[in-house]
């Protein structure tokens, strides 16, 4: 295994995205003709590891890629200083893709290819990103593979963050979220994922997730988002992008900020007001990483 001290282990897609235009979202068995067609990096765990490590975040990525995964992606990936020990090129798979279309009403479909991360269960655990990290960041892909990565990483005493994103609402059950959930330090959502994860628990309260957790961070859009631990709440304020024009990536974002305050031993309203930041940055450019802010805007951007 490779030796190499890492703060952050990210765990989640690795994606090639395709954006494209369409006067009217086609009906079943039609044809309609694309234009504007942009082809972006992306996924959950690259969009983390790519901004964490740009803003000077020793960040591991874990996650499985085809054999066909693009030399400008890997060469991204290196220059934002992120450890690809463990981005793993699986035989005989495409990379994971994500073609989303939207028309003039802002509408969108989605066509998600998952390539090897639908068949990660399979695969041996991320060894290198669990003992060379001290926070181990779980994101979207299946939560019977991640269940081994947190019980190696709970063997290891390391933290652990949940973090299941979109995919909370189609690929978790009650039983495994509540499994995963408890294994866990702290957990990540947005406001529309929190409710869907108090309904899994079967609980009315938010505060009642700080039973098994000791830190919820829930990001709410313009809203700002909220910091919850036993010693109360801090409401955190959304920072105004200089202009708008993509909001993909922005939560990613939010996280990455907020790893890079933590991982210089600020306290986590610190840590909010970062990742408040760095997610308008996000905001001022097309696709998810298609601006990756330094520690010094972001922390000027925070007033910090």
């Amino acid at each position: 295994m490779k030796e190499v001290h890492n703060f952050l282990g990210v765990f989640g897609h690795v994606n090639i995205d395709y954006l494209m235009t369409v006067k009217k979202l086609p009906a079943p068995n039609t044809s309609v003709e694309v234009s504007n067609v942009r082809r972006f990096f992306g996924g959950t765990g690259s969009n983390i590891a790519m901004m964490a490590s740009g803003m000077g975040v020793r960040t591991a990525l874990a996650s499985f890629v085809g054999d066909d995964f693009p030399q400008d992606f890997r060469d991204a990936l290196f220059k934002a200083g992120v450890d690809t020990y463990d981005l793993a090129e699986m035989k005989g798979f495409m990379t994971p893709t994500c073609r989303i279309m939207t028309d003039p009403d802002c509408s969108q479909i989605a066509i998600m290819d998952q390539g090897p991360m639908a068949a990660m269960d399979k695969f041996p655990i991320a060894a290198h990103a669990i003992g060379s990290s001290e926070i181990i960041h779980i994101g979207t892909g299946r939560p019977t593979y991640y269940l081994k990565v947190m019980k190696a990483a709970r063997k290891l005493e390391k933290r652990i963050h949940f973090d299941p994103a979109q995919e909370l609402r189609y690929v978790y059950t009650p039983k495994i979220f509540s499994e995963m959930l408890a294994m866990s330090d702290a957990l990540f959502v947005n406001q529309h994922e929190l409710k869907i994860a108090m309904g899994y628990l079967g609980i009315k309260k938010t505060e009642k997730i700080l039973e098994t957790v000791s830190l919820l961070v829930v990001t709410k859009g313009k809203d700002g988002s909220e910091i919850h631990t036993p010693s109360g709440l801090t409401k955190i304020p959304a920072l105004k992008p200089k202009k708008i024009v993509d909001p993909t990536g922005a939560g990613d974002a939010y996280r990455a900020g907020f790893y890079a305050g933590l991982s210089r031993g600020m306290d986590l309203e610190t840590c909010g007001m970062l990742g408040s930041a760095a997610s308008s940055f996000a905001i001022e450019a097309q696709g998810p990483v298609g601006r990756l802010p330094t520690w010094d805007e972001v922390k000027g951007r925070a007033g910090i």
